[in-house]
């Protein structure tokens, strides 16, 4: 059975960016699972016994809440993307974590067979923190990566509202 991640990062893109995934997955007849990775606070290191514990908790809660938004809205009627597609074979995944690290790992662990993640991430200064996550995971994944690149006018609509 064919497996697929899809390692998404909230951004404007990102619906389209899961949308693709089920386009691809349905094409390949895989498995697909979508990822989210929250970043470590770096900029918060010696803060963290200000920090309510609870935190971290609530910042996954948020983020897979709005993956799952992304997922159904992905899914609904009028896209008609993942119409059929069985519920069993849709994994949801929302970790903290370096995310290029954590990307790899799970591919490996889980011997994923594409990632599919979106050619920029979300703002200058998270890609200052982190670092290219899509060129590392290109770079050192044991598998395929497929780099995704919306239609123009998607990417222009994403650029206009920010």
């Amino acid at each position: 059975m064919k497996k697929i991640l899809v390692a998404v990062d909230l951004s404007d893109l990102s619906e389209g960016l899961v949308r693709y995934g089920y386009e691809m997955a349905a094409m390949m007849d895989a498995d697909i699972g979508f990822i989210h990775i929250v970043p470590h606070p770096t900029l918060w290191k010696g803060y963290e016994p200000w920090l309510p514990p609870q935190f971290g908790q609530e910042i996954l809660e948020i983020a897979e809440k709005k993956l799952r938004r992304y997922i159904k809205s992905a899914c609904s009627e009028e896209s008609n993307t993942c119409i059929g597609y069985d519920p069993a074979r849709i994994h949801v995944i929302v970790k903290e974590g370096n995310p290029a690290t954590s990307i790899i790992d799970l591919a490996k662990d889980k011997d994923i067979d594409l990632i599919i993640m979106g050619h920029r991430g979300q703002s200058a200064l998270e890609w200052f923190l982190v670092g290219s996550t899509a060129t590392s995971v290109a770079r050192y994944a044991n598998c395929s990566v497929l780099i995704y690149r919306p239609p123009m006018e998607e990417e222009e609509e994403s650029s206009e509202e920010s």
